[in-house]
């Protein structure tokens, strides 16, 4: 059962007191109900089905986008919220991150879900400290060995972004890793089109290697990359 499934089949039978918001490998949190206040690791993993819980890791993700283990019989305080993961794993791995230490079940993540895990914004530059060679940026695609010997150590700084954009095939500079809906639109229609109901449609392609092409709708944004085309049109529906 997936952590959707079980989710849902939470909400069916009525929500309890207490909620607690888990997630698996996805980094998706949903909420489960508790009728405790307290609840041990071992009822955290009940939630998402994880059986046999020795093959299970559970993490709670404090405030301070720390990460600790939790042991089965160990309890987490769910008034006022509590953010925990539930990952398939026999045990951690520690890495830093500005001197945040985390710790994860698997061997590897993103650049992405490094800077997730550790609260840092997108437009953040996540870089990885090597010794006896230049430190090195770490794409948001990218994948670093979090298990390899020794402990990783990363920084982040301001990204420098360059970038050029063709909206409507127009060239645009663009110094963002993200861009909006709102963005493209303005970009594109500076002056907005006459009409009492405009309606506009955005697409794109040639963008990142996780969304190549596809469509943005209002309140939406698709990371930036170089020579990106964006195509946006208008309809007047009143």
């Amino acid at each position: 059962m997936s952590i959707v499934d079980t989710a849902e089949a939470e909400t069916a039978r009525g929500s309890a007191r207490f909620i607690a918001r888990i997630a698996d490998q996805t980094l998706l949190f949903r909420d489960f109900s508790f009728d405790d206040r307290k609840v041990t690791a071992a009822q955290v993993a009940e939630k998402l089905g994880a059986f046999p819980l020795e093959d299970f890791v559970v993490l709670h993700w404090l405030d301070n986008h720390q990460l600790e283990t939790l042991r089965p019989n160990e309890t987490v305080e769910l008034k006022g919220g509590a953010k925990l993961f539930v990952i398939k794993g026999d045990g951690t791995d520690r890495f830093f991150v500005d001197g945040i230490a985390l710790e994860w079940p698997k061997k590897t993540l993103t650049g992405a879900n490094i800077k997730f895990l550790a609260g840092k914004d997108e437009d953040m530059e996540l870089v990885l400290e090597r010794k006896d060679k230049p430190d090195k940026v770490i794409d948001e695609d990218d994948e670093v060995r979090i298990g390899a010997t020794g402990v990783e150590k990363f920084y982040t700084r301001p990204a420098e972004v360059s970038l050029t954009i063709i909206v409507n095939t127009r060239p645009k500079p663009w110094n963002k890793k993200k861009i909006s809906f709102e963005e493209v639109v303005a970009i594109a229609y500076p002056v907005p089109p006459a009409g009492q109901e405009i309606v506009y449609t955005v697409g794109y392609f040639d963008g990142p290697p996780n969304r190549p092409e596809g469509s943005l709708t209002a309140g939406e944004s698709v990371r930036v990359r170089d020579q990106m085309v964006f195509d946006v049109k208008f309809t007047d529906k009143s």
